[in-house]
């Protein structure tokens, strides 16, 4: 009885590990070698593109300041997790337009270069500092510097973005004068923005 009872024990284990065997999921055999499959979020280089919002506030000492918000998209190609090189676009909305701008438009469209990466590996982390850099110029505006530090928290290929941003924004336009002339003016404005985004 005993022997009966250990046999059927053992039929049963045999049929639960082969039933388990049957429920993983193989990829085809190729040459009786299964074929490996590739990490895509794992791998080095490649494409990459990145979503960020932004919004922030100029730094004028002596003079009236405001506000501004803007999204902006951003891909290219990235070399290693330390440089990433691309090109992007957004639409920026200025707060309290008329207190400094020339323009009647509350409306800004940046177009620019830039290059990111990660200040250290990824290998052993999921919180990293990054850089990054964009140079271009704001359709309405003009010339645009925009350095960023911050943290990327994900996996290599998949992260969220927060950042501390300086932006340097010429703004040009027409002013008049007392007698009503228009005449052609410049001024050179910086703010301090966060943003907030995510690469992938």
């Amino acid at each position: 009885m005993v022997k009966a009872s250990i046999l059927a024990l053992a039929a049963c284990a045999a049929m639960t590990l082969h039933a388990q065997e049957n429920q993983v999921n193989r990829l085809p055999e190729v040459n009786g070698r299964e074929q490996l499959q590739k990490n895509y979020s794992a791998t080095e280089t490649g494409f990459w593109i990145a979503a960020e919002a932004v919004g922030g506030y100029s730094c004028r000492i002596s003079n009236s300041n405001f506000a501004l918000a803007e999204i902006d998209v951003t891909a290219g190609y990235r070399f290693c997790e330390y440089l990433r090189v691309g090109a992007g676009f957004g639409g920026r909305y200025y707060f309290d337009n008329d207190k400094v701008r020339y323009r009647s438009s509350e409306w800004a469209f940046p177009i620019y270069a830039n290059v990111r990466g990660n200040m250290i590996p990824t290998d052993y982390r999921t919180t990293v500092p990054y850089y990054s850099l964009d140079i271009g110029g704001t359709v309405q505006d003009g010339f645009m510097l925009r350095p960023t530090v911050g943290l990327r928290i994900g996996q290599k290929r998949s992260a969220f973005l927060l950042g501390l941003t300086y932006t340097g924004q010429s703004l040009t336009g027409f002013a008049y004068d007392d007698e009503g002339y228009k005449y052609s003016k410049n001024r050179f404005v910086s703010f301090i923005s966060l943003k907030l985004g995510y690469e992938f």
